[in-house]
C-alpha cells in the first residue's frame, strides 16, 4: 500500500470461503466483524517489519471508518486508524521471521501491543543456527519490540517436549529488529528463497528466579539472568575432567562473565571468557580471555581489534618437557602469562600496533601452552606506528626485553622506511628501497642452572649499539620475445655500533644478477572424463630463473643476529641440538641456520627480514611452476579448479666448495597436489640437499573429506640427515551416527616401532550437551591420560558447530515448526 496507509486481505483457511458478519455502529463509525470457519488475514503496511500474517479458527476485527472496511484489499485505510483483532483456536501469528502460536490472542495493530494465552514465540537469533523458542501461559506484548511473560520458559530445542529449558518466574525480552542492509551497497538485503526482506534482531532478556532444567530436572539456579541472546551461551560454557601423570586429576571450567555479573547488554563486538580450574598435581588456576572488534576506539580512527589473554596458577609440581626433562623444577611457584595485542587503524594510512607479552618463567609456555609454543609467534612487548601510502610505508617502533630467559632484541627505538616498485625514467627502470635506523640491545638467554647440555650459539653474544642501514635495488625489466627478463643491481651500506667483539663494524654488500621467466599455456576444451571429473583442461607453466653474484666486505660470522631468524621455541631447541646430534657439541657449518638462510637467497631482496644475513654467494636458481586446471560443478554453475599442481625448484652453485660445501646442486624442492575429486586429494612435498648428510625431507599423504560425514588423512614423513626419522601420521574424524562422532590421531615412528602420540575421542551428541570421552598418550613425555568434557549446547553459536571438523547443527535447527 502507499506510505502512511495499510490494507486488509482475508483469505479462507480451508475450502470454505470467508464469511464475515459485520456489526456497524453508525453513531461512532465503529465496525466490528466476526469471522468463523477458519481465516487467514494479512495486514499490509502494519509497520517497518512488513506484513502481519494471521491464521486462526475464529477472528474478531474492530476498527473505525466512514465505510465498511474492505477485506479484499481493493481499498486502504490510514495507518493511524484504530485496528484491533481478537483470535481463538489454532492461532499462527507471523511477522517477518517472528512466529507466535497460541490458543487465544488479542492484538492492537496501531499500538503494537497485545496479550497471548498459552503462547509459543519463535524468533531468529543472529549467531545461533536455529531459533529461539519462548513458551508462556501468559505473554504480553507491551511494545513493538518488548515482550513480558509470566510462568515462562525458553529454549532453542525444537522437540515437542524440549530436553532442556530455562524457566523464570518473570521474564522480559526485548527484540530490536531492523531490516538487514548490505554494508557495501547500503541496500536492503532479500531472502533469495522467499523474496522477502531479511531482518536482523538484537535480543535482550532479563529473568528472575531462573532454573535450568535438563530432562525435566532442575540442575542449576541463578536469582537473576540478564543476557544478550545474540551472544549465545548460558553461564557455564564448558566443563572438562582430565587425568594424566603431568597435571594429575583436573577440572577445567569456562564461564560467561557477562552473565555472571548481570550485564544487561555486553559490549557489542566483544567476547569474554573466564576460567576456574584445579590441577591436583600442580595447583589452582584462573584464566581470562577478552577479545574485541570495534569500528573505532575512543572515537579515534577506524577499525580496531585486540585480545587480552591471561593465565595464573600456583604451581607446586614439576614440569614434564619430554625426553631427559620429565621432572624439571620450575624457577617459581607463581606462574602464568599475560598477553595483550591491539591493532587500530587511524585513517589516512596510519595505524598503531601494540603488544604486551609477559611470561613467568622459561618453561611455562612449553608446559601449559604447548601448541602455541611451537606454532605461534613470540610474545613481545612493543609499540609501533605505521603509515602506508600506495607503494610507500614507514614504521617507528620501540620494543623492550622483559624476560631474561629468552634471546631477544630491544629496539630503543627503531625506524624503517620502504619504497617498493617505483617506476622511474619513463617506466624504463623500477626502484626498490628499505632504509632503517635503530638503537639495538641484544641479550641472549641465560643458561639454565645445572644444565650441561645447553650452550649458547655462536651469534648469541650480548651486544648494544646503533645500526644504520639502507638497501636499494634498481631493475631494468625488458621483454625479449616471449621471455620476461629483469637485469638488476642491489646494494647495501650498513653500520653497526657493536659486532660480536664489541667493536664498530661497517659493511658494504652488493649483488648483481638477472631474473627471467617464461609463461606458457595451452587449453584443450575437448578433454572429457567422468571418471576423473575432468571437463576441459588448461595447462599453465611458468619457467623461472635467476642468476646472482653477491659480495660483502665483512663476514656474516662477525655479527649478532639483531634481527632474529627463529622463534623462541626453535632457538631453545638449537641450544640443546648440538649435544644430542654432533660429537663435541659443535654444529658443523653446513647445518648452521645462518648459512642455510644465505644459500636459500634471504639476502636477494630489499625486503629481507634480516639485515645481518648477507654474504658472498654465486647462485643460479631454476624453477618450474605448473598447474593443470579443469571445470567442475553442476551444469550451468561450473567453476575453474586446480586439478593438479606441481612446482619444483633447485639451486646451482658454481663456486660449490665456497658456497655449498662441495656440492654443485642444492636446495632441491617440490610441491605436488592432485585433487582427484572434490573430496579426495593426494599431497606430497620434498626438500633435499646433496652434500654429505644433507637434509632429505619427504612427505606423502592423502586427504579424504566429506563435510557432514568426516575426514581421513594418512601420510608418511621421512627425514634423513643429521637427524633420522620416519613417521606415519593418521587422522580419522568420522560421524558414526546422528548421536556419535569418533576422532583418532596417531603419529607412529616407523623406524624404531615407537608410538609417538595417540589420541582417541568419542563425542556423544545430545540435545542438551556434548559429552567427549577420550584417552591419549605421548611417548616423548611418557604420559598417558584420559579426559571427559561436558559442553552445554544451549544457544551454541553457529561458529562453534564444528565438532572435529564435522558440521553438527543444534537439535531442531532444521525443525518444521518455523
Amino acid at each position: 500500500p502507499p506510505p502512511g496507509t495499510r490494507r486488509l486481505r482475508a483469505f479462507p483457511r480451508s475450502d470454505v470461503r470467508v464469511q464475515a458478519e459485520w456489526f456497524p455502529d453508525t453513531a461512532s463509525n465503529e465496525w466490528v466483524a466476526v469471522i468463523s470457519g477458519g481465516v487467514n488475514l494479512i495486514i499490509d503496511g502494519a509497520d517497518k517489519l512488513g506484513s502481519i500474517d494471521i491464521s486462526t479458527d475464529r477472528l474478531v476485527i474492530w476498527t473505525r471508518g466512514m465505510e465498511q472496511p474492505d477485506l479484499g484489499g481493493q481499498t486502504v485505510q490510514r495507518d493511524d486508524t484504530p485496528l484491533e483483532v481478537y483470535m481463538e483456536g489454532n492461532i499462527v501469528f507471523r511477522q517477518a521471521d517472528r512466529v507466535v502460536t497460541a490458543k487465544a490472542m488479542y492484538y492492537d495493530v496501531r499500538n503494537h501491543v497485545g496479550m497471548i494465552l498459552d503462547a509459543e514465540l519463535l524468533g531468529t537469533v543472529q549467531k545461533f543456527e536455529g531459533k529461539l523458542r519462548l513458551q508462556a501461559s501468559v505473554l504480553r506484548q507491551t511494545a513493538q519490540d518488548r515482550f513480558v511473560a509470566q510462568g515462562a520458559r525458553f529454549t532453542t530445542s525444537r522437540m515437542g517436549e524440549p530436553g532442556y529449558w530455562i524457566q523464570g518466574e518473570n521474564l522480559e525480552i526485548q527484540d530490536h529488529p531492523q531490516p538487514a542492509v548490505n554494508p557495501i551497497t547500503g541496500e536492503a538485503t532479500v531472502d533469495p528463497r522467499t523474496g522477502q526482506p531479511l531482518i536482523e534482531h538484537d535480543w535482550q532478556m532479563t529473568a528472575s528466579d531462573d532454573y535450568l532444567f535438563v530432562e525435566g530436572l532442575p540442575v542449576f539456579y541463578w536469582p537473576t539472568l540478564t543476557t544478550d541472546l545474540d551472544d549465545p551461551g548460558f553461564y557455564l560454557k564448558q566443563i572438562k575432567f582430565k587425568s594424566d601423570n603431568v597435571f594429575g586429576q583436573q577440572i577445567w571450567t569456562d564461564w560467561n562473565p557477562y552473565q555472571l555479573l548481570g550485564f544487561k547488554k555486553p559490549i557489542k563486538g566483544t567476547t569474554w571468557d573466564l576460567g576456574f580450574d584445579y590441577l591436583s598435581d600442580r595447583g589452582p588456576a584462573v584464566s581470562t580471555k577478552y577479545t574485541y572488534t570495534f569500528p573505532s576506539l575512543a572515537g579515534l580512527g577506524g577499525p580496531t581489534k585486540g585480545v587480552l589473554d591471561a593465565f595464573y596458577i600456583h604451581d607446586d609440581g614439576v614440569d614434564n618437557l619430554g625426553r631427559d626433562y620429565r621432572a624439571v623444577v620450575p624457577s617459581t611457584t607463581e606462574r602464568g602469562r599475560l598477553l595483550y595485542n591491539n591493532r587500530q587503524s587511524l585513517g589516512d594510512g596510519f595505524e598503531w600496533i601494540g603488544e604486551l607479552g609477559i611470561v613467568s618463567d622459561r618453561n611455562f609456555l612449553q608446559q601449559y601452552y604447548q601448541r602455541e609454543w611451537w606454532t605461534s609467534k613470540d610474545e613481545d612487548t612493543d609499540l609501533r606506528i605505521r603509515r602506508s601510502v600506495e607503494n610507500r610505508s614507514w614504521t617507528v617502533m620501540g620494543q623492550m626485553q622483559l624476560e631474561h630467559f629468552f634471546t631477544t632484541t630491544s629496539w630503543l627505538p627503531r625506524a624503517d622506511h620502504y619504497w617498493i616498485g617505483e617506476s622511474i625514467l619513463g617506466d624504463h627502470f623500477t626502484w626498490f628501497e628499505h632504509s632503517s635506523a635503530a638503537y639495538a640491545q641484544y641479550r641472549p638467554e641465560t643458561i639454565p642452572p645445572n644444565e650441561p647440555a645447553f650452550q649458547l650459539l655462536p651469534w648469541q653474544v650480548a651486544s648494544t649499539g646503533s645500526r644504520f642501514s639502507s638497501r636499494q635495488e634498481i631493475d631494468l625489466p625488458v621483454d625479449i620475445g616471449v621471455v620476461k627478463v629483469v637485469p638488476y643491481a642491489l646494494g647495501e651500506l650498513t653500520h653497526w655500533g657493536e659486532d660480536l667483539n664489541g667493536q664498530p663494524l661497517d659493511r658494504a654488500y652488493g649483488q648483481v644478477g638477472i631474473r627471467a621467466n617464461l609463461p606458457m599455456w595451452k587449453v584443450d576444451p575437448t578433454v572429457e572424463s567422468d571418471l576423473w571429473n575432468v571437463h576441459g583442461l588448461a595447462h599453465k607453466v611458468d619457467f623461472q630463473a635467476q642468476f646472482s653474484y653477491s659480495d660483502a666486505n665483512q663476514d656474516v660470522t662477525q655479527l649478532p643476529l639483531y634481527d632474529p631468524i627463529d622463534d623462541d621455541s626453535i632457538e631453545q631447541f638449537r641450544n640443546f641440538y648440538p649435544f644430542y646430534d654432533f660429537p663435541g657439541g659443535t654444529i658443523p657449518s653446513q647445518f648452521d641456520p645462518r648459512f642455510y638462510a644465505i644459500r636459500a637467497g634471504l639476502a636477494d631482496w630489499v625486503t629481507s627480514p634480516s639485515t645481518e644475513l648477507a654474504d658472498d654467494l654465486t647462485a643460479l636458481r631454476l624453477g618450474v611452476h605448473q598447474r593443470w586446471q579443469t571445470k567442475r560443478g553442476e551444469p550451468g554453475a561450473q567453476h575453474i579448479v586446480d586439478w593438479i599442481t606441481f612446482d619444483t625448484d633447485l639451486v646451482l652453485y658454481p663456486n660449490q666448495n665456497q658456497d655449498n660445501f662441495g656440492a654443485l646442486v642444492g636446495l632441491i624442492d617440490y610441491n605436488f597436489s592432485w585433487h582427484v575429486g572434490d573430496r579426495f586429494t593426494l599431497l606430497s612435498e620434498g626438500l633435499f640437499d646433496t652434500f654429505s648428510q644433507g637434509q632429505q625431507l619427504v612427505s606423502v599423504g592423502g586427504l579424504l573429506h566429506r563435510p557432514d560425514l568426516g575426514s581421513v588423512y594418512l601420510g608418511v614423513q621421512s627425514l634423513e640427515g643429521p637427524i633420522s626419522s620416519q613417521v606415519l601420521i593418521a587422522t580419522i574424524n568420522y560421524r558414526m551416527s546422528e548421536k556419535w562422532i569418533t576422532s583418532f590421531t596417531t603419529s607412529l615412528s616407523i623406524g624404531g616401532s615407537t608410538n609417538t602420540t595417540q589420541q582417541l575421542t568419542f563425542t556423544r551428541i545430545g540435545e542438551s550437551f556434548l559429552v567427549k570421552l577420550g584417552v591419549y598418550s605421548d611417548e616423548g613425555q611418557g604420559t598417558f591420560g584420559a579426559k571427559l568434557a561436558i559442553e552445554p549446547r544451549f544457544f551454541r553459536s553457529a561458529a562453534h558447530n564444528q565438532i572435529d571438523g564435522i558440521h553438527v547443527p543444534p537439535a531442531g535447527a532444521l525443525g518444521t515448526l518455523d
